[in-house]
C-alpha cells in the first residue's frame, strides 16, 4: 500500500469519526507533532485564566471546542489551548525518557472533537515589548508548512457602554467594537486589572470575561482564574518560517477547505475515482 493510499485511508478515517455540523472548520487530521526538542520554560505566569471556546455547555468541558489559557508573567502573555497542554506534558515526558522522538504520542486533545486540528487549538500566541508572535502548527503532513508571524499587539477601538451585569461572580460593564471584518460584543471587569483576554483581544481596563461576534459564530467565557505561579513554556519554533499575517491565513483556509488539496498540490480523488469534496470555511479574523 503506497503513502498516497494511506493518507487518505488516515484522511477518511478522520472524516468519519463523528460529524461537525455546528462546527465551521474543515475536517482535518490533527497535528502530527510538535518538535524534536522539549519546550523551555521562558517566564512564571503570576495569573492564569482559563476560558471555554465555542461551549455549548459551560460547565461541560467535553462540550467545548477547546479550553484556552491566558499566562500573564511580568514579561510574557501567552495565550494557547489547556487541551493540547496535556497532550504537550505526555510528548515532553517521551522525548526526556527517549532523549529523541520522532512522532507526536497523538493523544486526544479533549472537547468536542479531539481528532480534529483546528489552527484555534493548535496555534500559541506569545506577547512581549508590544509584540504579537502567533506560531502556526499545521496538521498531519504538512509540518514544512508551519510557519509565524510578528505584528504590533492589536487595538481594537472599543466603544464602552453603559450597562452592567455579574458574570462568575465578578461585576462586569460592557464594551463593543469592529474588528478585522466581525462585530464583537465584550464583558470585563476591572475588578481584575489586567487589559487582556482570550485569544488576540484586548485593550480594555480590565479582563475580558466573555466576548462573542455580533453573530455568535465565534464565543470565549472565563471559565476559571488562578493566581498560583506556573511556568510559561514555549517549544522550539525556530523551524517555523516567517510570514505575512494574511498569507498565514489564506494558507489556513486552503487547509481547513480542503487538507488533501493542500497536501499533494492539486484535487485528489478516491480509488473509486470520486473527488474529495470542499468544506465550509468560517474564519475569525475576515480580514
Amino acid at each position: 500500500m503506497n503513502r498516497r493510499i494511506i493518507i487518505i485511508i488516515l484522511a477518511l478515517a478522520a472524516v468519519c469519526g463523528g460529524t461537525k455540523a455546528q462546527w465551521k472548520q474543515g475536517e482535518v487530521p490533527p497535528s502530527s507533532r510538535r518538535g524534536s526538542i522539549p519546550p523551555t520554560e521562558i517566564d512564571t505566569a503570576e495569573v492564569t485564566v482559563y476560558y471555554a471556546f465555542n461551549a455549548d455547555d459551560i460547565k461541560d468541558e467535553n462540550t467545548y471546542i477547546d479550553l484556552g489559557w491566558l499566562q500573564v508573567g511580568k514579561q510574557y502573555a501567552k495565550y494557547a489551548s489547556y487541551f493540547m497542554a496535556h497532550s504537550d506534558s505526555t510528548y515532553k515526558a517521551v522525548l526526556i525518557k527517549s532523549g529523541a522522538a520522532e512522532g507526536f504520542p497523538m493523544q486526544k486533545n479533549g472537547g468536542k472533537y479531539p481528532s480534529y486540528w483546528s489552527e484555534y487549538q493548535y496555534d500559541e500566541i506569545f506577547i512581549k515589548d508590544g509584540q504579537l508572535t502567533e506560531y502556526a502548527i499545521m496538521p498531519m503532513n504538512l509540518d514544512r508548512e508551519c510557519c509565524q508571524y510578528t505584528e504590533p499587539v492589536p487595538k481594537q477601538q472599543w466603544t464602552l457602554k453603559d450597562e452592567q451585569q455579574t458574570i462568575h461572580g465578578y461585576r462586569c460593564q460592557k464594551a463593543v467594537c469592529h474588528w478585522r471584518g466581525r462585530d464583537y460584543v465584550a464583558w470585563f471587569t476591572s475588578e481584575i486589572p489586567i487589559q487582556r483576554g482570550p485569544w488576540k483581544f484586548g485593550g480594555l481596563p480590565g479582563l475580558i470575561v466573555k466576548i462573542s461576534d455580533a453573530k455568535k459564530e465565534y464565543n470565549f467565557e472565563l471559565v476559571r482564574l488562578e493566581q498560583t505561579p506556573r511556568p510559561i513554556m514555549q517549544w522550539n519554533f525556530s523551524r517555523f518560517k516567517k510570514v505575512k499575517r494574511l498569507d498565514m491565513l489564506k494558507l489556513q483556509k486552503k487547509i481547513n477547505v480542503n487538507w488533501l488539496t493542500v497536501l499533494y498540490g492539486g484535487k485528489v480523488t478516491s480509488l473509486e475515482g470520486n473527488t474529495f469534496p470542499d468544506h465550509p470555511y468560517n474564519p475569525m479574523e475576515l480580514e
